[in-house]
């Protein structure tokens, strides 16, 4: 029913992930009214989105949804804008999220005297990520996954507010434009009535 009427190729539908055909601006307003129409609390819609930009710290990409869905479970968060939340981790800012997890990682086996972590070459590139993670994944893994894992705790609560704030504002502002219109609603029906 919802479906398109001639499918997109791969390279249209990673082009679309990339770069929405609606504009970045439109899908951003799209999700802000998606998120304002879950029939949760402010609390739990927060603590979903806080949830889902902490997992994006995790090195394990395809298990994002997953992990937040169950952590929003767990912590009677909303599952929906947890999963939702993950969108906050896409190609655009992986790089940022792992490379904060990954560093955070290695500074904190460097403190506790644990080598043979971390240690990557000054220049790295693609290709040398990829071998290092399959010849020594341990080298890569280990701090990102204790990085990652120690932001993705210390962002939720940090996030949690600031999502909290921008909600509320966004449904005081959405109570504010719907009393308006009931009001110049009713002054219309008035104005009509006395003729």
């Amino acid at each position: 029913m919802f479906k398109r009427r001639t499918p997109l190729s791969l390279s249209e539908t990673i082009k679309e992930f990339f770069w929405p055909s609606m504009g970045l601006k439109r899908t951003f307003h799209y999700l802000k009214h998606r998120i304002l129409r879950v029939g949760d609390s402010t609390h739990k819609v927060a603590l979903g989105l806080a949830i889902g930009l902490g997992v994006s710290f995790t090195p394990l990409l395809g298990t994002h949804f997953i992990q937040a869905g169950i952590v929003a479970y767990l912590l009677r968060g909303n599952v929906f804008t947890a999963m939702l939340g993950t969108f906050i981790g896409n190609p655009s800012t992986f790089p940022f999220f792992w490379w904060a997890g990954f560093s955070f990682g290695a500074f904190l086996f460097s403190v506790l005297g644990i080598e043979g972590t971390g240690d990557l070459p000054d220049h790295m590139s693609l290709h040398m990520f990829w071998d290092m993670a399959w010849s020594e994944p341990l080298t890569l893994f280990l701090p990102w996954m204790l990085g990652g894992y120690i932001l993705f705790a210390v962002s939720v609560p940090t996030s949690y507010f600031v999502y909290y704030y921008l909600i509320e504002l966004a449904k005081k502002a959405k109570a504010k434009a719907l009393h308006e219109k009931r009001e110049k609603k009713k002054a219309g029906l008035k104005m009509e009535a006395s003729e």
